[in-house]
């Protein structure tokens, strides 16, 4: 499914990620270990399209998508500070990349309500996420990051 080769990459003129290679399969979880600084966040923005690397690609079903700008790579993402619209509520945080995606409006609605349901928040859906506790913010950003069906999380 996922593969990266080769990836380098510097930071502040310093190597940050040197020749990294590896490979995911499909419903294999993988879990990026280090210590602080080391590029983990950097190289999962590279594979989300992100970032570019200095060199190395990266391939999806045997497909070169080193170029391929991020809204085209179908990849999902949830950001370490959540990245919640603090001028949303909770269900158009959740609706926001079904929207991006041009989603029916019916379509979109459905998806949130089930969304919502899923992490036991329908009740919160008209709630601004700033009213909402860290625990419950990172449940809204998991629902936000699952609601467009990504190939890849």
């Amino acid at each position: 499914m996922l593969e990266v080769k080769d990836i380098y990459k510097e930071y502040e003129d310093l190597p940050l990620l040197n020749g990294l290679t590896f490979e995911v399969a499909q419903g294999e979880l993988v879990c990026l270990l280090g210590p602080s600084g080391s590029g983990k966040s950097t190289m999962l923005r590279i594979i989300a399209g992100l970032e570019e690397p200095a060199s190395g690609r990266i391939f999806w079903d045997r497909q070169d998508i080193t170029a391929l700008p991020a809204h085209q790579r179908g990849f999902g993402l949830m950001f370490q500070d959540y990245a919640l619209f603090p001028n949303k509520t909770v269900k158009e945080n959740v609706a926001f990349g079904l929207r991006m995606a041009q989603r029916p409006k019916e379509e979109i609605d459905q998806i949130v309500r089930q969304s919502l349901g899923s992490i036991r928040m329908l009740s919160f859906a008209d709630r601004p996420v700033t009213e909402l506790s860290g625990g419950e913010q990172q449940r809204v950003a998991l629902a936000r990051a699952l609601a467009p069906d990504p190939r890849l999380l």
